[in-house]
């Protein structure tokens, strides 16, 4: 059976409660986890039918090893490993020669309309994916949090959730067709 993974990297928690409630989402129609970059498997196998990946925005992109250490110093982030997360995660894993379905989010401040457009780390994700072959089954998805550290804005998480759904549908209606 096609099984959902959404691999997340999380700075302050509020990227790893919207990859839960993605996840939460996604098991309605299909079996889905979610799981750290930093414990997710080296290959994916041929029962991953969707991935899902997404991290915070952070210094205006994915999260890199300079600004996990930012984070760290300036923010008191609990992070064990500053030199490997998603990013790193996305340029290593190997995926099976199938075409894998994917999306991808991010977390991002609603504040400043500007920075809000420069901010790019979905952007990047999908390109990551891209190389990776996969084929998108939604646009990225942002979800906002109110400051650097969060929390997330209300209703977020539950959004979050039905994302999943909709995700998990789309992968559902081609199995029911056939």
């Amino acid at each position: 059976m096609t099984r959902a993974l959404v691999v997340y990297e999380s700075l302050f928690g509020d990227a790893r409660t919207i990859a839960q409630a993605v996840a939460d989402g996604l098991s309605t129609l299909l079996p889905a986890e979610a799981v750290a970059a930093g414990e997710a498997p080296a290959e994916l196998g041929d029962d991953v039918g969707l991935l899902v990946v997404g991290g915070p925005n952070h210094g205006l992109g994915m999260p890199r090893p300079a600004t996990r250490e930012g984070a760290v110093k300036q923010y008191g982030a609990d992070i064990t490993d500053t030199d490997s997360g998603l990013h790193e995660w996305l340029e290593a894993v190997h995926t099976p020669a199938k075409g894998l379905s994917a999306a991808a989010f991010d977390t991002r401040s609603g504040g400043h309309k500007l920075l809000t457009k420069m901010d790019h780390a979905a952007r990047s994700e999908e390109k990551l994916l891209g190389k990776l072959g996969a084929t998108f089954l939604a646009p990225a998805e942002h979800f906002y949090v109110q400051d650097t550290k969060g929390p997330l804005v209300e209703g977020e998480e539950s959004r979050a959730r039905g994302w999943g759904r909709s995700l998990a549908e789309r992968v559902a209606a081609p199995a029911a067709q056939a």
